[in-house]
């Protein structure tokens, strides 16, 4: 995979789970993920951007602080690519560690399995 694609995955991803303006936040979905994303978490399957930036509402709504970065740039296998985050959770910090793997179908983001790793 290219790495000028693999930056730009990075850096959109994280401004996505970072951006408070859900307009801004879906506009910016739309340029890395499929319209039909599936995005697997070890409880739960959200189908569709809408159901994300739902999520990711929540998440701010539960807690202003919520902070995700990239813990180091993105690696690659094929059609699929992983990231390794970490998120500040509250006034006092809490830290949660993981990874985002990704796999790509032209170009975008299709499926996202999200693995945190125990505190």
């Amino acid at each position: 995979m290219e790495t000028d694609l693999l930056t730009r995955i990075q850096e959109t991803h994280v401004a996505i789970w970072n951006e408070k303006d859900r307009a801004r936040r879906v506009a910016m979905m739309q340029t890395i993920y499929a319209a039909n994303i599936q995005m697997y978490d070890k409880d739960f399957t959200l189908t569709d951007t809408e159901a994300i930036a739902d999520f990711i509402d929540k998440l701010f709504a539960d807690d202003a602080d919520f902070l995700f970065t990239a813990e180091k740039p993105m690696d690659s296998t094929q059609h699929g690519a992983r990231l390794y985050w970490t998120i500040r959770t509250g006034p006092q910090p809490n830290t949660l560690t993981g990874m985002d793997f990704f796999v790509l179908e032209d170009e975008k983001i299709a499926h996202l399995f999200v693995f945190m790793n125990a505190p």
